[in-house]
């Protein structure tokens, strides 16, 4: 439990100063203005007092009993001084001071010095090279942090990597009058957790929704278990910055390349349900909503507005962020037809005109949350000036405060009636400048709805041959490379996974027996881990359909290729099936990362592809599938046969079944695999597939 550390009853301060520019006297000073409810103990032995309070020499000199210490001195003092607070029976060390593993291999030594003497006590390190800890509950009110922007309840709580975009975020929160409930910058996250802290906030009940900032994610295991856990109870919104390790080796598959598109975190956040901004206002805008709206239970938007354009650039954003348009029922048309102005237009959006005052844009609104047919509403408010502005303010927030349903705002006016946006607000409904803004923010509440409604997944596990499948893997480890393609379709047969006949040979002499076995017309394909891209190469001949034909392009492939000494794949021509690309790759202390997406030949030119992490649900195979932006050419596009989806489905679940089995298969492309039309399966016409040592 992290309560010593945002619920402390007393604070030390060790580096605190009378210099105003130290961090020491910015953390005590904040404490101070904010009303920290316990008591306060400064320590430096060159001071008998700091401000009023009387100085301490060391921890060791309080007569009480300490919960949390802040400590910004030099770093090679902070061993010694934690030496002192263990004995002292300190619980929570926040280390502001900088100069530990962010400089190198000598900080990285000191920096397991401090956390190593800290737990020999039986006390937490939180940092080094941390901003420092805020909880605004005003039984506590704690301020253990040396930057500036104000504290004032709210039930956002914030958790950053960096700690210059925690206090982005706070400060753009404090600029439109919304508190936190508590925050965190972990700086090196040396012993207490980015993940400890978010589970912290999940298990906080004043806390409705969660940001997070995340650069690396040192322990990615533990993040999916505890988000996947707090996901189901409160939202977290997460930006993701920088590049995962991934991005630094080498990779050779389809599937390493293109898993470059999508981070690491990306798999984690779809399998958790956490969802991702890929910009700070964004997010904090998505918050706003969150904060106080409830949750939506269905797409359906219902737009009103007394002013046309803005409304119609909503209608756009909506649609584009997956939102659909309420259709009304005729109960809440002949309301509304009666309670409006004639010009008015009863449609979605609605239209009630700008002459509209209290009765019908209120009247209007109220109508809409009850129809059962709408699961949101988007307000387009212009403030005209002709009409009484605040009187439709307060009735919009008296039904922000009663509505079931979520109610987002934009409102275009001028300081004049800033009175308008503070009733909207005080009703709960969030206020933006562009109705852009408040359809994002619409839309991804709605992700998050439709999260957290999703029925328990089906996880199938299929029968099939591990044992053979294992001994297959047995006898090519060592050899950290690509496997030849018959081992590879051997593989993938014992696991229920139909791949095209084939046969491998290695000389000219081979191709009759081949031919004969599997049956015009052919497939040849040269089989070299050196050559990766084949057909680029050169290395394929299709439709080969007689043993002239045949011969003529093993005799042209041996002398291309001759350098690598390459065997041959001779397979069975395949005419049918629409081409689709499956792959997985190895994460560190996760399951594997799933591919699908369009294949063929364009794969990384199109790279339309989607990624999840194992093992796959049904739900998540069918969502792969639906979510790529090729998925009408699977579903029959132009009088074209759908494909069959069902195998589709089936073969991406057996693959995540072997991927899982067998952490040693490293990086893995099936491409093409040609999808039959519905009711005739799918095949795997080419894999790669290479296992590590």
């Amino acid at each position: 439990m992290l309560d010593a550390l945002f619920k402390p009853r007393s604070v030390a301060i060790i580096g605190a100063s009378n210099n105003p520019l130290s961090i020491g006297h910015i953390v005590m000073q904040n404490l101070l203005d904010h009303n920290f409810k316990g008591p306060i103990y400064p320590i430096n032995p060159k001071s008998k007092f700091i401000k009023s309070f009387r100085a301490y020499t060391s921890v060791s000199e309080i007569p009480d009993e300490v919960d949390l210490v802040n400590i910004s001195i030099k770093n090679t003092l902070v061993p010694y001084v934690l030496e002192d607070c263990g004995k002292k029976g300190v619980k929570f060390a926040i280390v502001h001071t900088a100069g530990f593993k962010e400089v190198g291999e000598e900080g990285l030594q000191l920096e397991k010095q401090i956390v190593e003497i800290a737990h020999k006590y039986g006390m937490r390190i939180y940092g080094p090279n941390s901003q420092g800890i805020q909880n605004s509950d005003p039984s506590v009110s704690v301020y253990a942090n040396f930057t500036f922007v104000p504290m004032s309840p709210g039930n956002i709580s914030i958790v950053a990597q960096s700690g210059g975009v925690g206090e982005t975020l706070k400060l753009h929160l404090y600029r439109i009058g919304k508190g936190i409930r508590m925050y965190s910058s972990f700086g090196n996250e040396a012993d207490v957790s980015m993940n400890e802290i978010i589970d912290y906030y999940g298990q906080d009940e004043e806390t409705r929704v969660i940001m997070v900032h995340i650069e690396t994610m040192k322990d990615p295991e533990g993040f999916l278990e505890v988000a996947s856990r707090i996901t189901q109870k409160k939202p977290i919104l997460a930006l993701k910055t920088g590049k995962t390790s991934e991005g630094t080796k080498a990779v050779a598959s389809h599937t390493g390349s293109l898993i470059e598109q999508e981070t690491i975190a990306d798999v984690i956040f779809k399998k958790s349900g956490v969802l991702r901004f890929h910009s700070q206002e964004d997010m904090i805008d998505a918050a706003v909503a969150f904060s106080h709206q409830p949750v939506p239970k269905g797409d359906r938007v219902v737009i009103v507005t007394n002013t046309g354009g803005p409304a119609i650039i909503a209608v756009d954003e909506c649609i584009s962020a997956g939102l659909k348009l309420a259709k009304l029922s005729l109960k809440t048309i002949n309301t509304l037809k009666r309670l409006v102005f004639q010009e008015a237009i009863v449609s979605n959006p609605v239209d009630v005109v700008a002459t509209a005052g209290p009765e019908q844009y209120g009247g209007t609104v109220e109508a809409l949350l009850k129809d059962s047919n709408i699961d949101s509403l988007l307000l387009v408010f212009v403030t005209a000036p002709f009409v009484d502005c605040e009187g439709i303010a307060r009735k919009l927030g008296e039904l922000g405060r009663s509505s079931t349903k979520p109610v987002v705002c934009q409102v275009m006016t001028i300081e004049k009636w800033a009175e308008v946006i503070r009733l909207i607000r005080e009703g709960g409904i969030p206020v933006y400048d562009f109705a852009e803004t408040a359809a994002r923010a619409l839309s991804a509440m709605t992700r998050y709805g439709q999260f957290i409604q999703k029925m328990k997944p089906d996880f199938k596990k299929y029968r099939v041959e591990k044992k053979k499948a294992e001994d297959i893997i047995r006898g090519q480890k060592g050899k950290d490379k690509f496997l030849p393609q018959d081992v590879v379709f051997e593989l993938l047969q014992r696991y229920g996974i139909p791949a095209v006949k084939t046969v491998r040979i290695n000389k000219e002499e081979q191709l009759e027996k081949a031919a004969e076995k599997i049956g015009y017309p052919l497939a040849l394909k040269v089989d070299s881990e050196k050559v990766v891209h084949k057909s680029d190469a050169g290395g394929v001949a299709l439709d080969l359909k007689d043993k002239k034909e045949l011969i003529a392009s093993f005799r042209k492939m041996a002398r291309k290729f001759a350098q690598y000494k390459p065997s041959f794949i001779v397979q069975k021509y395949m005419v049918e099936g629409k081409e689709v690309i499956m792959g997985a790759k190895a994460n560190e202390g996760l399951q594997p990362t799933l591919m699908f997406g369009l294949g063929g030949v364009f794969v990384e030119i199109l790279k339309d592809v989607q990624f999840r992490l194992a093992p796959l649900s049904s739900e998540d195979a069918l969502e792969m599938i639906r979510s790529i932006k090729g998925y009408p050419i699977l579903e029959g596009a132009r009088g074209e046969k759908a494909v069959d989806t069902d195998k589709l489905i089936e073969i991406l679940i057996r693959l995540s079944q072997l991927a899982s089995d067998f952490p040693e298969i490293n990086e893995m492309d099936l491409n093409p695999v040609f999808a039959l039309e519905r009711g005739k399966g799918a095949v795997v016409v080419d894999a790669r597939l290479r296992i590590i040592r």
